[in-house]
């Protein structure tokens, strides 16, 4: 699924000022406004995608968790170089790594989104998984120039190959804007290549596996810079969102690398002490409880959450609660009254 860059969408660089985005999203907004274009429905849905886009990057968190992971919703643990290992994965099947900004030239190709499933367990210990997906990459048969073989692209008539045009508001004001004939590649195709149409660009599909480190918690995006389709006519590549979404576990709940369960005691436990075998993530551990241990106390068994990769362990945190049985024998209900008569109903 595409997704549209923000940054590309108010036409700023991705080192615009709080400033210039203002500017930029006022000069659209007033532009696209549907009271200005009445029955336009293409402006109507570009002036929703300028707000959205303005929305994110107006706020500074959300701001910061869209250049970081490529959605302004992201919350999660640190999972440290976890970007390189995808960079170093995707880098066989090109496209750049860096940050790169808006420039001119043959505009950036799309990003892509995938998604990966995994389990509880998956996510808490970390595992290998394998993703298919398609991507549009160089043309075989132009190499990506978009013209017939045999021939080649030639300079843009309308912008002198420049990829811009400047346009005159009146006195000693001139603005820059993309040329409308080349869309800003500064060339244009005579002859379009017969494989591609000109475009430069054709569908690959790409089947890879890649390990997911131990931490990775459920909605957690990660961007892989040039990962997305290739630009068409020598443009730069977008970028690939990887979405994680983890499963719920019946016993377990995760909160970065900790986790947390609750489990039911015996009533004589609670009044009197001892140990009680709790189920973990590594299997069933011996926890102490003390005496005179109230229904809702929380216990810590330091060590027992997420072992992350960067060396940072969780722990599990155990709610307990007083189990009552929901039958006793005659035997036991003779105790119980006994009980009841010792220490009385205070």
């Amino acid at each position: 699924m595409a997704e549209d860059d923000y940054y590309d969408i108010l036409g700023v660089e991705r080192t615009a000022t709080p400033e210039q985005i203002k500017r930029a999203y006022r000069k659209l907004a007033k532009k696209l406004h549907p009271d200005l274009n009445p029955g336009d429905q293409s402006a109507e849905d570009q002036f929703k995608r300028v707000n959205e886009a303005y929305e994110v990057l107006s706020d500074p968190e959300k701001r910061a968790n869209y250049d970081r992971y490529g959605t302004a919703d992201f919350e999660g643990v640190d999972m440290g170089g976890f970007g390189d290992i995808f960079s170093e994965i995707f880098r066989s099947f090109g496209g750049g790594f860096g940050r790169r900004g808006r420039r001119a030239g043959p505009p950036p190709g799309e990003n892509l989104r995938v998604r990966i499933d995994l389990t509880f367990e998956e996510a808490f210990f970390g595992t290998e998984k394998e993703i298919a997906f398609r991507r549009k990459v160089q043309c075989e048969t132009c190499k990506g120039s978009g013209a017939k073989p045999g021939t080649s692209p030639v300079t843009c008539r309308t912008c002198g190959g420049r990829g811009q045009v400047r346009r005159s508001m009146g006195g000693f004001m001139t603005v820059s804007q993309t040329c409308p004939s080349c869309r800003g590649a500064g060339i244009s195709i005579e002859s379009p290549c017969p494989d591609c149409r000109g475009i430069g660009l054709q569908e690959d599909r790409v089947e890879i596996k890649i390990p997911v480190p131990a931490g990775v918690e459920d909605e957690m995006y990660q961007r892989v810079t040039g990962g997305g389709n290739a630009g068409a006519r020598g443009g730069p590549s977008g970028d690939l969102i990887i979405v994680f979404r983890v499963e719920a576990h019946d016993d377990f709940v995760r909160r970065g690398l900790h986790v947390f369960s609750e489990i039911d005691i015996p009533y004589h436990i609670a009044v009197l002490g001892g140990e009680v075998e709790v189920p973990t993530m590594y299997g069933t551990s011996k926890m102490s409880i003390p005496r005179a241990t109230h229904g809702g106390t929380q216990f810590r068994m330091k060590g027992k959450g997420v072992h992350a990769e960067n060396g940072r362990k969780g722990d599990q945190f155990v709610r307990v609660h007083i189990g009552i049985p929901h039958k006793i024998s005659k035997e036991q209900k003779k105790y119980l009254e006994q009980f009841e008569d010792i220490f009385g109903q205070n």
